[in-house]
């Protein structure tokens, strides 16, 4: 096979050459404002609603160090990255120093078996795969991604036969289709205004980006995953992480839809008054006879005390397809969480404390909140940080609970009961002096343990917690045959099925120590490890040596030399010191 040479004119020179078929090129830079043109306009009357397809010229993403982006397919690997496309006859190769992640396509998926577990290992490395034995030595497991595999029993950090405590309603983002972003709604301008306005707009920033598998945010509008379905009872967790300082706000439960007092029209105005001037001429001939004045002037009493007319807006009602999309929603001068969330509870984090509201509208169509009470209020969330949030909520005991770092927080009761009857979940940047990152978002079913993370942790014991989220155990496991897991424990020896097992924390004491341990191979302290990320649970390093398009080979620090399939990939990261835009936008 032919292929081009190894390019040395700058990327960008490159890709401005290249016959481009597709109108929507992930990130892109106009008039010095960065833009997300995976965001659907608002379609004209009558125009087929947009559906999340293929791009024409190949369906994965690939993003170079310097911000420039290309659609095509992945090729493969051999002393350079091959990129191919249906618009160039012959692949084009680059240098992996000039690469900074591939993104393939969204529909990809790994499956799963029923009897799956994730094992996370103490590099961070995440496997999914069927436990088949483990002693005080090693762990053997049969992976859908790297076949049949032994590893030391020193590496394995956890084990988790049920990791999401039940039923995975979503884990992501790996793709932002289904994600919508609010926009202010732009007043209509009279006609001498549109006039001296027929310069050709500004350029404007997108409310948030979407890139590898995190969000953006470039300003304060929301950011909605209208599909969320979050159960009744259930968990989110997520990593947020912030420039300046953080102010956001997580909406939960909130059903989209808005209450406004129907517009009054000009006609309705002139039959009122006709109506009115009728009754009064009734009521005066009938001055004489008080059943009939009791009569005409009942109609007028009972219209003073019927409500306002009220209009019910939904915005999954202006929602078109499926991609990533922005609707105008946000009216500048009623911006209440009410108004922009509708229903619902809203949770805000600050840097220094947190506080939970209700939301909803009166019998008057008029946005309210009420903040509910909680006896902590700390949150320990300082500048320029990061942090991992998780919230669990059950609708039937309307009770909410904060965790932060794997600690415990708060919890609030809505003592009125719970007003959440939606499924959607949203994202707010409070404050137009920092930046947001919203990455690695998981919503489950919660078995209902309260138990924090940090409390699942010993360094002299292992921790087996059960799936129903109350007994859980503090021992040694000793082996893992035949579906069982042989915990001994002060008191007895016990034998727990595996399907009934939520996770097992091993011993920090009974770990290596990766940074202390001088016979581990000398590329296990590289900085530039590949890393590739599947849906919905796996995470593996490795230093590649060659791919096709299918699968890679590679050398693992720990794992030794082996071949991974790629099929069911979603990311492929060459620079793991420098993910996704974490330069966020300064010199993308």
């Amino acid at each position: 096979m032919i292929h081009l040479p190894l390019l040395t004119l700058p990327i960008a020179l490159f890709l401005s050459a290249l016959p481009f078929h597709s109108s929507a090129e992930v990130i892109v830079r106009q008039d010095g404002v960065l833009q997300d043109h995976t965001l659907v306009a608002k379609q004209k009357e009558n125009q087929a609603p947009p559906k999340s397809t293929p791009d024409p010229v190949g369906d994965d993403l690939i993003l170079f160090n310097n911000g420039d982006l290309m659609h095509g397919t992945f090729g493969g690997l051999s002393e350079g990255l091959f990129w191919e496309r249906s618009d160039i006859a012959r692949p084009i190769k680059f240098g992996l120093p000039s690469v900074k992640q591939i993104v393939f396509n969204s529909t990809r998926r790994l499956p799963l078996a029923p009897n799956t577990s994730f094992i996370t290992l103490v590099s961070g490395d995440r496997i999914p795969g069927q436990i088949i034995s483990l002693d005080d030595k090693e762990l053997l497991i049969k992976s859908p991604i790297i076949g049949e595999l032994t590893l030391p029993r020193n590496l394995v950090s956890r084990i988790a036969p049920n990791p999401f405590g039940g039923e995975l309603h979503y884990i992501g983002p790996y793709h932002s289709d289904g994600w919508l972003t609010l926009e202010n709604v732009k007043e209509e301008k009279k006609e001498e205004e549109k006039e001296a306005l027929a310069a050709p707009p500004k350029a404007e920033p997108s409310a948030w980006i979407h890139s590898g598998t995190a969000f953006y945010s470039q300003g304060t509008q929301p950011l909605i995953l209208a599909d969320a379905n979050l159960p009744d009872t259930g968990r989110i967790s997520f990593n947020v992480a912030w420039k300046g300082r953080l102010s956001i706000a997580l909406a939960l439960h909130s059903d989209l839809i808005r209450v406004l007092p129907a517009p009054e029209k000009e006609d309705e105005k002139d039959a009122e008054e006709n109506e009115i001037g009728i009754l009064k001429a009734e009521i005066e001939a009938a001055e004489q006879d008080p059943e009939k004045r009791e009569i005409a002037e009942k109609p007028k009493e009972e219209k003073e005390n019927e409500p306002a007319p009220l209009i019910r807006e939904n915005l999954l009602d202006l929602r078109q397809g499926t991609s990533f999309q922005s609707i105008p929603w946000i009216n500048s001068q009623r911006q209440n969480h009410a108004n922009l969330f509708g229903t619902g509870y809203t949770l805000s984090l600050q840097s220094g404390y947190p506080t939970l509201t209700r939301n909803f509208f009166n019998n008057a169509g008029s946005p309210r909140h009420d903040r509910l009470s909680t006896s902590r209020s700390n949150a320990n969330l300082s500048e320029n940080g990061e942090a991992q949030i998780e919230i669990r909520f059950n609708r039937s005991k309307s009770l909410i609970m904060l965790y932060i770092d794997g600690i415990y927080s708060n919890q609030w009761h809505d003592l009125d009961g719970y007003l959440g009857t939606g499924t959607s979940l949203g994202f707010l940047n409070r404050s137009t002096n920092s930046k947001v990152r919203i990455s690695e978002i998981i919503i489950s079913s919660w078995e209902g343990s309260t138990d924090s993370a940090i409390s699942m942790e010993h360094p002299d014991r292992d921790i087996a917690l059960l799936n129903n989220g109350t007994d859980r155990f503090s021992g040694s496991l000793t082996t893992i045959s035949e579906g069982l897991a042989h915990f001994e424990t002060e008191y007895s020896k016990i034998k727990i099925p595996l399907p009934d097992l939520a996770l097992i924390n091993f011993s920090q004491t009974s770990l290596i120590d990766l940074e202390a341990n001088e016979n581990l191979p000398r590329f296990a302290v590289k900085d530039d490890l590949t890393t590739i990320i599947y849906q919905p649970f796996g995470l593996l390093k490795v230093s590649p040596l060659n791919a096709t398009p299918t699968s890679l080979t590679g050398h693992s620090p720990f794992l030794g030399k082996i071949t991974i399939d790629l099929n069911p990939a979603v990311l492929l990261r060459f620079h793991d010191d420098s993910p996704d835009l974490s330069s966020w936008f300064d010199d993308f």
